[in-house]
């Protein structure tokens, strides 16, 4: 691509860190039915329990995901709103934007969401005071009276909720009340029986400037708009005949943080299941509030409080539990370690006379909680993943990795709970590596995985992150020349699969199942060919049979069972029909050659003859009986007589769906872009429909491109048909329970010669049309189309080929309207053929190509994971494989213990190891002298394939890890003596004929954090090696050794590769150039060369875009189609990231050896991580959770200009950025070496893609119709990023028309589509750090673009209609200036109206592309 305008930033995987919980009706009227509602950064997600589920087994989580609503905002508050006024419980947030919101759920709206009110807080000219550092705390009356809310510092915000529902809002008028407290830690409402005597009373946790913390007490005037306080209240009648409540407790414990207000015992005491008391004082009184300390909780009521002190942990989080059987109140109280204690408070008649904490054991780090039912609590966590936890009435054994902290020694070995589900969160993502899942060279476009260094303290882990669905291998094979397979079940009306049919050259074998333990002679007879047994001992083995009636020495093109108890074989020259006792019942032999066969368990039949005639059979009272035939044009390459399912057969069970008829065939074409609609319902199979699967654009191209362009055309015939109805049951995601039949999507696929997939959807109405077309690469080998069907009713296709992938339904759940084609790449794992511990052989985790596959499930062989997923078989070249496909999603996660809190992680190919420098979490493991030793700051290596510990290197004490790299480095010969210029000696890079040894080496950057420095003095650069040790010849083991290392005066920030074999770091404000010199002994040294450069107040960060493969410049794809030749000698170019002073680009002259800057920013950006682009182009983010793109002006006349960095992009992304890094988790395209990857037409260079010139099916499905002009999709750079908040995103590179048409897109989705709460998406993407807020340019937001998928069709329509009316998606390129105006510089005679299937198409493209 020859110029970035504008960058789409879009979610890979959304933030999983829970920030709050609720508990309430909010999508039932009924009370007992409580939905939980959970905030997570930027969206509500809504989770009910399911523990009363009739079919468990078919449940596949007790706590699911029924709506996910997204929000324009990071929730920094949620509080629910039972008013009587609403049948529904109603929602108040708050985001970090100050603006708040009452919504609510409404089942008739498209989002399912109503806003009540909304407002913004917001102070730009801080007239009402600084913001509070604890952040808004907000609390809610008891009653429902108003809500208080604390923003700003010395004041109250106070939101009266009406008595009565308005058509206008259920808020009232908010205003404004001053405080004396100045320092605010929390807020509490105080719980009072009898609201019509009692006002609303706000308890405050506050500290004085001594640092002294007190409870005190206020009262809510909501008649007069005001706030009084014991003092202002004194000599006051305005209030008089109103009980008023003066909690007041000072000097509590320094290091309290949260407060729970104490419902009064009377209330407590009416609980169900609690006994019955009440007392008429208690009318009147509050319950008091518990303060929870660090060192101690204090209950605080009226005239009298009690104290128990506790061991040091600071509580986090709270919940209310139900009343003990004496009515007692209990709290459950969660703390820094993961432990989980209940407080009861112990009474007598109203008054509370002692405090009992009893700890139950230990789970996830807790900012949360949320008592659910029946003893089950969802622990929320920002720090590790979340739990569904039981608490059990008795004690339990413990695990042994669960066996630390205090609560093992409290409880011993036993524990009150046990995990029931986990929920995995990524964040905090404090480092990741891009790691190639074959081979080790990035370069080779193989698929890659993410490796997060995620968690904190015990929660450290590491997670692997695929794009793609796992595939769980049972058993292997080696079974060349298998040209394709089919299953068979021994009775129509079994569940399992019996038979694997395995058609060869000239031939037909049949494997069947049989039991480990059965006397079977013939697999003796046989010498055990052909058998296979499986990995893990379930009870079936496959071995080859003889199947009675079957031709075996003749090529099968098609097996299936059919109703009646027959078995189906069609051979190249003959149909045998076949009962269940292998009698042959008939057979039918056509007037030539059989090419291509189909049939479906119906009867029905079709096959293509040499010549291209097309014959309809049909099994009739067990004999064959020919329909109808057809002569086609040419010959036939593909058939498929699959049926449509109705919507009520969509929910039916695998059984039910078996036997329907089908009224098509589709038909496929050699030497023809086309695909034809037959009907079987006529004699003569009369054509319904014909389908141009090619542009006028090519068609003009093949005429005049000759033999070259012939041969690219018949790759792209297609080669492998599928009709299938698709339904919600495939996707792991669709857990929403529902009595509604849900109607599946009627597809029709066809798989190319040259890996590409085409889809569309078929809409037969009073009559045939398709819409919808979808174009996907699936890679370079043809694919052949399989359904595939599970016991669950689910339905699915896999697309073979080079990148085996799962084409599946999802959406119309978690509050998507919409159902989405999603596609997902299958992973599979080589059979292990050997020693498992030979760390020699490469890795297991891997893409292979598949030629065939077929589904099969027998219990034998699988066990119950197979009957609820897809078991199938597959084959390649060498071997056949048995295995089950994992939960169907776009990304999977793995999750791996470290038990320790990561800092950085670096994959080492040579040596296949995983380097995690982690940190002392105070987390302690047993030694070998049986002692208790504290895991200290070090470097562990893991293996790449299981992650265990292979070797560890302690650190010196104080010493922790700062940054950590995986480089290729160079030794260089010191300075000669005679050398006068000072130059150290080496090799010339540019001579091709050098032998230039390079080092691949782990670089360590180390400081030493001593308490009496701001800053570090010391730190090291440590340099190892490691690889692989060859032992006896045929196993090898790794080996890690110290190369060097370098004490440097600071702590090295950060380092990188840099070229000609350097190193480029960063030490406290300085930026240094380090190189490997040859010691004249046979070892080496790190070395610090030339001027480094200062200038700076802490270089934290440096980039440069050298490759690591040979330490030269890396030529990527948005260097434009010079990147395959040699590249012309570059300048030495590197990024450096100040901590104040936002980001600057400093160059290295070798001859000079020295660092110079040449541009900076010079704005004041907090940087947190940095990025280049491309030479010109970087990327940066700051701590006010914004993006920002800077461009060089390298061609610029004037100095000035030329050093500074103009910023061109401001984006604020919610969320904080710990790192980017170049690369994608998508498969990289096949097509070409182009510069870009375009996708939207099947010309790959070409913007828009030419109306078809013949009859053609357009967009909408009418025959005839010009299509109008699809835009296509060209993007360039492709970088990964990672959040605190677990967010694991991509921002995509864009030419000026593909930014011109998504930004288009994003105005008119803002103009179109009302947010939830009304918060504005322009305000919430505004760059905003400290008084600078400007508005977002340079960047597209792709989860808005994506939301669109998620809009009804009325919706989706309004919005092409305001993009037509914009008319700003199509520019001229050439004379693109800004991707932020509307100027398209078209005529409006010109001008060719968007149709909603084209943005549809364009943005389900983009979505393939992340």
């Amino acid at each position: 691509m020859d110029r970035e305008v504008s960058h789409y930033v879009v979610t890979a995987h959304p933030p999983g860190g829970v920030l709050h919980t609720v508990k309430c009706n909010f999508m039932s009227p009924d009370r007992e039915k409580q939905d939980v509602v959970v905030g997570k950064s930027r969206r509500l997600e809504i989770r009910q329990l399911k523990i009363e589920e009739e079919d468990e087994e078919a449940m596949s989580s007790p706590f699911p995901v029924v709506l996910s609503i997204p929000i324009n905002g990071r929730i920094t508050c949620l509080a629910a709103l039972p008013l009587a006024s609403h049948p529904t419980s109603l929602l108040f947030m708050t985001t970090d934007q100050h603006q708040y919101a009452v919504i609510g759920y409404n089942a008739d709206l498209p989002n399912y969401v109503e806003t009540f009110a909304s407002g913004n807080l917001k102070d730009e000219w801080n007239v009402m005071g600084d913001l509070a550092d604890t952040g808004p705390l907000v609390a809610v009356d008891p009653h429902n009276r108003c809500i208080a809310m604390h923003l700003y510092d010395g004041l109250v915000t106070i939101f009266p909720i009406l008595p009565t529902r308005s058509k206008k809002s259920v808020l009232g008028p908010v205003f404004h009340a001053r405080l004396e407290e100045k320092l605010v830690l929390q807020i509490a409402m105080l719980h009072h029986l009898d609201a019509s005597i009692t006002p609303p009373h706000l308890c405050l946790l506050h500290q004085d400037a001594r640092g002294a913390q007190h409870i005190s007490t206020h009262v809510v005037d909501l008649p007069k708009s005001q706030l009084w306080s014991m003092t202002s209240m004194a000599g006051n009648q305005t209030m008089t005949g109103q009980h008023l409540e003066w909690l007041k407790k000072p000097r509590i414990d320094g290091g309290s943080s949260l407060l729970i207000p104490v419902p009064p015992v009377a209330a407590v005491a009416a609980a169900p299941g609690a006994s019955a008391t009440s007392t008429s004082s208690a009318q009147q009184a509050s319950g008091g509030v518990v303060i929870l300390g660090q060192r101690q909780i204090t209950f605080c009521g009226l005239n009298h409080h009690k104290v128990m002190p506790i061991p040091p942990a600071l509580i986090l989080s709270w919940d209310a539990l139900p009343p003990d059987v004496s009515g007692m109140p209990r709290f459950l109280l969660g703390d820094e370690f993961g432990n989980l204690h209940m407080l009861t408070l112990i009474t007598q008649k109203t008054k509370v006379v002692a405090l009992q904490l009893d700890t139950l054991g230990s789970c996830t780090l807790s900012n949360t909680l949320q008592y659910l039912d029946s003893g089950l609590v969802f622990c929320g966590s920002a720090l590790g993943d979340s739990q569904l936890v039981q608490i059990h009435d008795e004690p339990i054994p413990v695990e042994e990795d669960d066996m630390d902290d205090d609560a093992a020694l409290e409880l011993g070995e036993t524990t009150y709970l046990s995990v029931e589900e986990e929920y995995t969160h990524l964040g905090p993502i404090v480092d990741f590596d891009l790691v190639p899942m074959t081979g080790s060279n990035r370069t080779e476009g193989a698929q890659s995985q993410v490796v997060t260094a995620s968690g904190s303290s015990k929660s450290g882990s590491l997670r692997v992150v695929q794009n793609g669905t796992g595939m769980k291998e049972y058993a292997a094979v080696e079974l060349g020349g298998i040209q394709n397979m089919w299953s068979l079940r021994e009775k129509f009306e079994d569940t399992q699969d019996a038979y694997l049919v395995q058609s060869y050259v000239g031939e037909t074998r049949v494997l069947g199942v049989t039991s480990v333990g059965a006397e079977d002679d013939a697999m003796n007879e046989d010498g055990g060919s052909g058998e296979m047994e499986t990995e893990e001992e379930v009870g079936g083995t496959l071995e080859e049979v003889f199947l009675p009636g079957f031709e075996s020495s003749a090529s099968t093109l098609f097996v299936t069972n059919v109703v009646g108890k027959l078995l189906l074989q069609i051979t190249e020259t003959q149909l045998r029909l076949v009962n269940e006792g292998g009698a042959v019942l008939d057979t039918m032999e056509p007037e030539s050659q059989i090419t291509v066969a189909t049939a479906n368990e119906a009867g029905q039949i079709a096959v293509a003859l040499r010549g291209g005639k097309v014959l309809y059979v049909e099994v009739n009272e067990q004999k064959f009986q020919e329909k109808a035939s057809k002569k086609m044009d040419r010959e036939v390459s593909c058939l498929d007589i699959n049926p449509f399912l109705s919507a009520e057969m969509c929910n039916a069970s695998l059984l039910q769906k078996r036997g329907q008829k089908s009224a098509l065939v589709a038909v496929g074409l050699w030497d023809d872009f086309t695909v034809r609609l037959l009907s079987l319902q006529t004699e003569e199979l009369a054509e319904l429909l014909l389908i141009n699967l090619s542009t006028g654009e090519e068609d003009e191209e093949g005429e005049s491109g000759g033999e070259k362009h012939r041969s690219n055309r018949n790759n792209m015939m297609a080669r492998s048909l599928c009709l299938a109805t698709l339904d919600m049951a495939s996707s792991s995601n669709s857990t929403a329970k529902s009595n509604k039949v849900l109607p599946g999507a009627d597809m029709l696929f066809v798989g190319l010669g040259d890996g590409t997939l085409v889809s569309f959807t078929v809409v037969q109405d009073r009559s045939i049309s398709v819409q919808s077309k979808k174009e996907v690469s699936l890679g370079t080998q043809r694919i052949n189309l399989v359904p595939l069907f599970n016991e669950k009713g689910g339905s699915c296709v896999l697309g073979t080929g080079d990148r085996p992938t799962v084409i599946y339904l999802a959406g119309a759940s978690s509050g998507n309207y919409n159902s989405k084609l999603c596609y997902s790449n299958v992973n599979i794992s080589p059979a292990d053929d050997g020693d498992a511990n030979d760390v020699s052989r490469p890795p297991t985790r891997e893409s292979i190509s598949v030629n065939c596959a077929t589904p099969f499930f027998n219990p034998l062989l699988f066990d119950a994971m197979g009957q609820d997923h897809y078991s199938l078989c597959i084959a390649d070249d060498v071997n056949m494989r048995l295995g089950v496909i994992d939960d169907i999603q776009k990304l999977h996660v793995s999750t791996y213990r470290l038990g320790m809190a990561p800092r950085r992680v670096v994959h080492c190919p040579e040596g296949r190891l995983f380097a995690v420098g982690c940190i002392e979490s105070g987390i302690k493991q047993g030694s070998a002298g049986g002692n208790e030793t504290a895991m200290g700051n070090c470097i562990r290596f893991l293996d790449d394939t299981s992650f265990e510990d292979v070797h560890r290197i302690d650190l010196e004490p104080f010493e922790t890890i700062l940054s950590m790299v995986s480089a290729t480095l160079r030794p260089y010969k010191p300075t000669l003596p005679g050398n006068v210029s000072g130059e150290t000696a080496s090799i010339d890079m540019d001579d091709e004929e050098s032998d230039v040894e390079y080092r691949p080496v782990l670089i360590i950057g180390t400081a030493y954090a001593l308490h009496d420095e701001d800053e570090p003095t010391k730190g090291r650069i440590i340099v190892l090696s490691c690889g692989l040790n060859e032992t006896d010849g045929t196993e090898a083991s790794r080996s890690v050794k110290t190369v060097t290392e370098l004490e440097v005066r600071g702590g090295v920030y950060s380092m990188c590769q840099f070229y000609e074999g350097m190193l480029l770091g960063t030490v406290n404000s300085k930026t240094q150039v380090f190189q490997l010199q040859d010691d004249g002994t046979g070892g080496v040294n790190l070395a610090k060369i030339g001027v480094e450069h200062h200038g700076h107040i802490l270089s934290l960060f440096v980039s440069s875009r050298a490759s690591k493969s040979t330490g030269q410049h890396e030529m990527s794809s948005a260097d434009g189609k010079e990147s395959a030749k040699p590249p012309p000698k570059k300048e030495m170019l590197a990024l450096v990231g100040d901590l104040m002073r936002s980001i600057s680009l400093v160059q290295y002259y070798s001859e000079h050896e020295t660092l110079e800057e040449i541009a900076r920013d010079f704005n004041a950006n907090w940087t947190t991580s940095v990025a280049m682009l491309t030479d010109d182009i970087y990327l940066g983010g700051e701590n006010w959770n914004n993006l920002f793109v800077l461009k060089r002006n390298a061609k610029a006349q004037n100095e000035e200009v030329r050093c500074r960095l103009d910023t061109v992009g401001e984006f604020h992304l919610g969320e904080m950025c710990n790192k980017f890094m170049s690369g994608s988790l998508v498969m990289p395209s096949n097509s070409s070496t182009e510069p870009s990857v375009r996708s939207g037409s099947r010309r790959r260079n070409s913007i828009l893609a030419s109306p078809s010139k013949r009859g053609s099916v357009g967009a909408a499905g009418s025959q005839g119709a010009l299509r109008t002009r699809r835009p296509g999709v060209a993007i360039g750079s492709q970088t990964l990023f990672g959040t605190v908040d677990g967010t694991l995103g991509v921002i995509l590179g864009l030419d000026g028309p593909t930014a011109a048409f998504f930004s288009c897109m994003q105005r008119a989705l803002q103009t179109a589509v009302t947010p939830v709460g009304n918060f504005s998406h322009q305000q919430f993407r505004a760059f905003n750090a400290e008084q600078r807020m400007h508005p977002s340019h340079g960047f597209v937001d792709g989860d808005l673009i994506e939301s669109f998928l998620d809009l009804d069709k009325s919706s989706m329509q309004n919005v092409v209609d305001e993009m037509n009316r914009d008319g700003g998606w199509e520019v001229d390129e050439s004379n693109f200036v800004s991707n932020d105006k509307n100027d398209s510089n078209m005529k409006d005679a010109d001008r060719v109206d968007l149709m909603l299937e084209d943005v549809l198409a364009v943005v389900e493209e983009m979505t393939m592309l992340h």
